[in-house]
């Protein structure tokens, strides 16, 4: 039978369905004889963004729809013959914009002879936007803003439906943010899109349950300032990243000795270098408003789940490290670095200033951590623009320690005067590039013991050179214990803790494959998948503190979960493709699927035991 005669015979049939009928409720559906407009199947609440909105200022109303269980409320884009959501707003003398919606979901209907009609619809909560602007001239005092949803829900018949809800905010002389604005509402504000654009929404969720960008939850509640300077001191605390602290102290030496004596030319080098740094942050940034604009979720772990990336940022490690262990010089030419040099080889010399420090921009990523990922996920749940400065500042914050130095070139005074300490500082930092790059190289591996031992290698010669070169023969019995006693400490402690074969997790995990999902949730199983990465500091951490926990495993055990690792250190896995195309987070996370379709648990970033156990908990009531 045709789709479109067997959708009008089921809209017949419906109709003359007693109340009590038994099957679910056919989409589209006339509301069954008899019944009203029912307010009970739909309960809204709204809050607004802002307590206090200045004239001209702009602001949302987060209007909180719940569905009863067991019925679907149709969205305003549903698809086949089927009523569509609406929304009305009055709002007193407040400019009213395109009203925004979450995405929606899939939901099919058997019609019967094969046939199945397709229509998207929202379960048990959807989150709707109304973006508002107080007029430049309004007069001071309070707003009331009234909203009414309205539309259908199909369970084991179809109702039409209507609920209302209202918030007020105060118009005065300076914006003030709703303590009550969550970053779960902020959140579900950078995925809701209007309602036309809810098909290419939907595309880059289905399959699967929709999933608004999380904080966590150390970050969630911060304010506004809070968050930025969050992201400020991320950016400050780069400098000092393994990766990166190497050459912090040589590049400061070596603008001072380009510089010479003119000041004007010293100021206008270390603002190139911390422009560089900026640079790479600005660029970050804009890639940020293109996957925000996209519905996606920005991550700078996404950079380090392709292999060739990784191996190219190694082999950069490894160039510097031969570079500061003297295997090879960077002169720069005389004419270039003198006063007499012309102004292209200034302009020269400006544009390799800022190259250097985009090239330590980018050496800080792989050796980022948690601080760095909570200011990224702050970002994420605040609005597009405010996120993308967010992300700006950290540059800022990063670039600022060399502005400072070059801004006020008395304190370069104060660092030591070159000599023989300060070729053994370089030296040791060579040996300390290279186990980071050894990481890089061997992350993704299935064994990774094998890049432990080459790590061992690398802190044994660093020792032996110690024992070798920063004492002289003839140097006195206590300088000679000073010195070469850490060194074989360090030998022997490391020797211990990185030549031992990595032992089991107290929770035993299985590998993440869909199918292993499915069998779990067939048998009536919640499903704990760890999203994990072996470029992700964060997740060792937690499976130092959680997972090798065994009061941790005898719950997991308990209570019957299947434990699932899902390694998404390549970009091409199942795993990798679920987190980015299901959950849009990054590692560490934490997620818990109830069996029967019930709504996810997430974790985000580092958490506690207790925090674990009460997610068991709230999944066995979905």
């Amino acid at each position: 039978m045709p789709r479109f005669l067997a959708a009008v015979t089921g809209i017949v049939l419906a109709a003359a369905l007693p109340v009590c009928a038994r099957g679910p409720g056919l989409p589209g559906a006339e509301p069954v004889p008899g019944l009203d407009v029912q307010p009970t199947h739909l309960r809204a609440s709204a809050a607004a963004s802002h307590g206090t909105i200045a004239p001209g200022g702009r602001f949302h109303v987060a209007v909180d729809v719940r569905i009863d269980d067991g019925g679907v409320f149709y969205s305003p884009m549903p698809g086949e013959i089927a009523r569509p959501a609406r929304m009305e707003v009055r709002a007193d003398g407040l400019v009213v914009g395109e009203i925004l919606w979450p995405p929606d979901r899939r939901y099919e209907t058997d019609l019967g002879a094969g046939e199945n009609m397709v229509n998207h619809v929202y379960k048990k909560r959807a989150v709707i936007y109304v973006p508002l602007t107080v007029p430049p001239d309004a007069r001071g005092g309070d707003r009331s803003i009234a909203v009414t949803v309205s539309g259908q829900i199909c369970g084991e018949v179809c109702v039409d439906v209507k609920a209302s809800a209202s918030a007020v905010v105060t118009v005065g002389p300076q914006s003030v943010p709703n303590e009550a604005w969550s970053a779960e509402l902020a959140g579900g504000l950078a995925r809701a899109v209007p309602a036309a654009r809810l098909p290419s929404a939907r595309r880059a969720l289905e399959p699967g349950e929709p999933a608004a960008p999380v904080a966590p939850a150390g970050v969630a509640g911060l304010t506004v300032w809070a968050g930025l300077g969050l992201a400020f001191l991320a950016g400050l605390i780069l400098n000092i990243m393994p990766c990166v602290l190497p050459v912090v102290p040589l590049r400061i030496l070596s603008l001072a000795q380009m510089a010479g004596r003119q000041r004007r030319r010293l100021i206008t080098l270390g603002l190139a270098f911390a422009g560089g740094i900026v640079l790479f942050f600005v660029g970050l940034a804009v890639l940020n408003v293109f996957l925000r604009t996209a519905q996606q979720a920005f991550s700078i772990s996404v950079l380090f789940q392709f292999r060739s990336v990784r191996v190219a940022l190694a082999m950069v490690l490894v160039a510097l490290s031969a570079n500061l262990l003297g295997a090879f010089n960077v002169v720069v030419p005389a004419r270039a670095a003198g006063p007499e040099g012309g102004a292209g080889a200034r302009g020269r010399e400006h544009l390799a200033s800022a190259g250097m420090g985009l090239m330590m921009a980018v050496l800080a990523t792989p050796c980022s951590f948690a601080i760095l990922a909570g200011a990224l996920a702050w970002a994420q749940v605040m609005p597009l623009w405010l996120g993308t400065a967010a992300i700006v500042v950290i540059g800022l914050g990063m670039a600022c320690p060399h502005a400072l130095l070059v801004a006020f070139p008395q304190l370069l005074d104060k660092l030591p005067r070159p000599g023989r300490w300060m070729e053994l500082f370089k030296q040791s930092m060579g040996f300390l590039l290279l186990p980071v790059a050894i990481w890089l190289i061997f992350a993704g591996s299935d064994d990774a013991y094998p890049g432990w031992v080459v790590a061992y290698g690398v802190v044994l010669t660093a020792c032996l050179w110690i024992w070798g070169t920063w004492v002289r023969y003839d140097a006195p019995l206590r300088r000679k214990l000073a010195l070469r006693g850490p060194a074989v400490v360090l030998a022997v402690l490391a020797g211990y803790f990185m030549l031992r074969p990595a032992g089991p997790l107290a929770v035993g995990f299985e590998k993440f494959s869909p199918e292993a999902v499915a069998a779990a949730h067939k048998q009536g199983r919640v499903v704990l998948v760890k999203f994990t990465s072996a470029t992700c500091l964060s997740c060792i951490y937690l499976d130092r503190t959680v997972y090798n926990d065994p009061a941790v495993a005898a719950e997991i055990i308990d209570r019957d979960i299947a434990a699932l690792k899902a390694d998404t250190t390549d970009a091409d896995t199942p795993a990798s493709k679920m987190l980015r195309e299901r959950f849009r987070g990054a590692p560490p996370l934490t997620v818990l699927l109830p069996p029967e379709g019930g709504t996810p648990i997430r974790l985000d970033g580092k958490f506690t035991k207790s925090d674990l156990v009460e997610a068991f908990d709230k999944s066995a009531r979905k």
